[in-house]
């Protein structure tokens, strides 16, 4: 027997469940109610996400609204679970600025037409998490080397394949605090989410 049944805990989440907003740096952001709860303790500060709305992996949101920390959905969401949706959200540690290009007014001209210069503007960012690895490196020399390198994970949507270049034939190089590093692979197999491994120059 069940000590708690799917309606009795749809009950529950409906009494203390509070408004989220989601992908509010996209063109077509939503809101769900939710309550969120915490985590078993990890090097990642993480919560737990329950809604009887739906949501998906790679979905991302603020737990407190007057906050910038934002958190990212990394486990998958396909079917209700105890009456209810519930997924794993990790705090995003690194934030990609996106810029675009706009005509921007910088003045008027001696019979008062407007002057527009072409200027990068930010539009938005790219909440990323941002996890740092070594990678030893066996060899037949007396010492062996600790490759750095880095994995980034971050929502699979067109900011992130732009900024990275993903669509093209040849990945660019893309700098984290001042350094540069290469794109060594890149991870599609858990759905929403794109994995980035990087490695330093």
């Amino acid at each position: 027997m069940k000590l708690l049944d799917d309606k009795l805990i749809q009950d529950t989440i409906r009494s203390i469940q509070t408004q989220y907003q989601f992908n509010f740096y996209e063109e077509n952001p939503f809101s769900i109610s939710a309550v969120i709860t915490n985590a078993t303790f990890s090097p990642n500060s993480s919560y737990h996400i329950h809604s009887l709305s739906l949501f998906q992996c790679g979905d991302y949101t603020k737990i407190n609204q007057d906050s910038d920390n934002i958190y990212i959905v990394t486990s998958d969401v396909l079917e209700l679970r105890g009456g209810k949706f519930k997924a794993t959200l990790e705090y995003c540690n690194y934030s990609i600025p996106r810029y675009e290009i706009e005509q921007v007014l910088i003045g008027y001209d001696k019979l008062g037409r407007p002057i527009y210069e072409e200027q990068e503007v930010l539009v938005g960012e790219i909440p990323a998490i941002l996890k740092y690895k070594d990678f030893s490196i066996t060899s037949n020399e007396a010492v062996n080397l600790n490759e750095p390198i880095y994995e980034i994970t971050v929502r699979d949507n067109d900011s992130a394949h732009s900024y990275f270049k993903l669509d093209e034939s040849a990945y660019e190089d893309i700098e984290i605090y001042d350094k540069k590093y290469r794109i060594i692979n890149v991870d599609y197999s858990k759905q929403g989410l794109i994995r980035i491994r990087l490695e330093k120059y």
